[in-house]
């Protein structure tokens, strides 16, 4: 793999106070990465003698924020392959990554998006400073398939790089920014699961619409919402089997609409997908039944009645929606 170019090599403007973890040892900072990224990585010096590496990191709804910057730069070892997408916004210095007979390079003013399976080797030139968040392939698959309900089954072959001055670039930046910043001062992101679930959950539709990957055409199409009183009728069509099996799919073929159209129209009409207007339907079930006080099923007949066979989702769920569990709601009965 060739070398980056010197001219990218620039000094980095931070300081070792800026970062909460600072090292001098190879093996150390490896084990420190590992610990955050949750993937295999190999760590070596780029070349000439000492190592250096300066790393601040946040974790946000399963994924990372990591601030690096490598004063004497670093090559990457592949070690087993993960399917994580990795995008990196370089401030200073430069990336360089071997993928297959391909290299992907990121300079200041680009940015960078990676599946890190598709990667046999990085290296990092001297001075790198750069932002890089990791987001884990299985979200990344659960936020596509609940956006059009569809299994995602293969991998997301994606590997480029884009310039950040772009329209797609300054979005992604900005979120990038959004991020970073919620954890600066008093660190209120670090507090708010929802609003950095909704943060993370932007920056990979933003990225799965914006480049080119294997789930492309299911951005293509733009389904034409159903008129008001067709979702009137998916309402009272819901509204008349909550006890029994249901999906987004039945609704649709009872209305005789497509399944594409059916949550457009609920997003444009009730702000919701059918999926969750669905689970929320049933939730209120359920809690009317744990307020009723000639009810004597247990909780987890209840839920069962409503649909819900797993115990620990069920709970989840319900705290979400009510901001308590299930038991403490009967008991106010």
């Amino acid at each position: 793999m060739k070398r980056l170019s010197e001219s990218h090599a620039v000094g980095s403007a931070h300081a070792p106070a800026d970062f909460d973890f600072v090292s001098r040892d190879v093996g150390e900072t490896q084990s420190w990465l590992v610990g955050r990224l949750r993937r295999d990585l190999v760590l070596e010096p780029l070349g000439r003698p000492g190592f250096e590496a300066r790393l601040t990191a946040h974790g946000f709804a399963s994924a990372q924020l990591v601030h690096a910057a490598y004063p004497l730069g670093m090559r990457l070892g592949r070690g087993l392959p993960h399917d994580n997408l990795t995008l990196r916004l370089v401030s200073a210095g430069g990336t360089l990554y071997s993928v297959g007979r391909e290299t992907l390079a990121a300079v200041p003013g680009q940015c960078l998006i990676l599946n890190t399976a598709l990667a046999d080797r990085g290296e990092y030139a001297e001075g790198s400073v750069h932002e890089t968040v990791t987001l884990h392939a299985g979200e990344v698959a659960r936020t596509l398939q609940d956006a059009f309900e569809r299994p995602v089954t293969e991998r997301l072959d994606i590997a480029m790089s884009f310039d950040a001055g772009s329209a797609t670039g300054a979005a992604v930046a900005g979120i990038v920014a959004a991020i970073a910043g919620g954890f600066r001062g008093e660190a209120a992101l670090a507090e708010a699961p929802y609003a950095a679930r909704m943060l993370r959950n932007a920056l990979i539709m933003l990225i799965l619409e914006s480049v080119p990957h294997r789930y492309s055409s299911w951005f293509e199409r733009r389904a034409v919402a159903p008129a008001p009183w067709q979702i009137r009728r998916a309402i009272d069509f819901i509204d008349g089997h909550m006890a029994g099996p249901l999906t987004v799919q039945d609704v649709a073929g009872a209305i005789g609409i497509g399944l594409r159209s059916l949550q457009e129209g609920f997003r444009r009409h009730k702000q919701i997908s059918p999926h969750d207007y669905i689970k929320r339907a049933r939730l209120n079930g359920v809690r009317e039944e744990l307020l009723n006080p000639l009810s004597s099923r247990s909780i987890e007949a209840i839920a069962r009645h409503w649909g819900f066979v797993n115990r620990g989702h069920f709970a989840l769920d319900y705290r979400q929606a009510f901001g308590e569990q299930p038991s403490q709601t009967r008991k106010r009965r």
